[in-house]
């Protein structure tokens, strides 16, 4: 990936292996390998969603990192186990969080951040502060960055720590934390949910029906301008699109792509032009593009 010196950034997706992706990212039926080959082909990094529901074991990451060898520059960042976010009636021990590291060692090299993510609920109060803390103690090494999402929250305690703040684009719902372009160390970091704000607190009922939100493209006009600016602060910054539902994530990394990196060759999934015909012109095919018949 070739970028400006003045502008390095990142642009990915969270996750790679979705069910509605196959006939459109990649072919049906795929191997999980050829799935992430066909990310890493046209993208610049991808966010590991799994280790969020178990930690992975190290040869599945060292497998990741061989199946992208022949891609260097290609990023990952990875989810943090949802034990030292979502399960705090009790402190992990230090056996959980070595099985959590020690299944991402083989990716340390090539890991830009270890994302905390942390629910609307997990507000700015003296005991959310001590496990934030814990985790800056416990994790020193790695490259850990938090996503809050409660309006509570600012940024100072993310500085004082050197922790990689999370930009997040989320609805405009109730004490939703509103569009941010914050920069707290080197790396800078976006995370592009969707505005579908009739589902946003939903019970997930229907698969992806929280994420399904395709960014218009005056709306990537404008995130692009916050990144710009949080990238002329940092070494590299990444933006991750979580609004997965029907490949719309892909399409929309490949659109800000276009803007952010115009001197590069953008490639898409020749299948993504069917469904997003927009790409046609402004993107290269991986592949052949299957033709309408009439």
């Amino acid at each position: 990936m070739s970028l400006s010196p003045h502008f390095s950034l990142f642009i990915g997706t969270a996750g790679w292996s979705y069910p509605d992706w196959e006939g459109a990212v990649y072919p049906a039926r795929c191997s999980g390998a050829d799935k992430l080959r066909a990310v890493a082909e046209c993208l610049d990094c991808v966010e590991v969603d799994s280790s969020f529901y178990r930690p992975p074991t190290a040869r599945v990451t060292a497998n990741w990192a061989r199946l992208t060898s022949d891609r260097p520059q290609f990023r990952f960042l990875a989810k943090a186990w949802q034990r030292f976010t979502h399960q705090r009636d009790t402190t992990w021990s230090p056996a959980e969080r070595d099985l959590f590291l020690d299944g991402l060692a083989p990716l340390r090299e090539r890991l830009d951040a270890l994302l905390f993510q942390f629910p609307w609920s997990f507000r700015n109060e003296p005991r959310n502060l001590d496990w934030l803390a814990r985790i800056a103690e416990q994790f020193a090494g790695w490259p850990v960055a938090v996503e809050v999402r409660h309006d509570s929250w600012t940024p100072e305690f993310f500085r004082e720590r050197q922790l990689i703040y999370c930009n997040v684009d989320q609805p405009q719902l109730s004490h939703c934390l509103g569009p941010t372009e914050i920069a707290t160390s080197a790396t800078g970091y976006f995370r592009l949910h969707g505005r579908n704000a009739k589902n946003w607190f939903r019970e997930e009922t229907v698969y992806g029906a929280r994420y399904d939100y395709l960014y218009a493209e005056n709306e990537l006009d404008e995130l692009l301008a916050r990144m710009r600016r949080v990238a002329a602060k940092t070494q590299r910054t990444f933006a991750v699109f979580n609004n997965h539902k029907d490949a719309k994530a892909f399409a929309n990394a490949l659109q800000l792509k276009v803007r952010a990196q115009p001197e590069v060759v953008t490639r898409a999934p020749a299948a993504l032009l069917a469904t997003f015909p927009k790409l046609r012109g402004a993107v290269a095919a991986a592949g052949a593009e299957q033709l309408p018949l009439v």
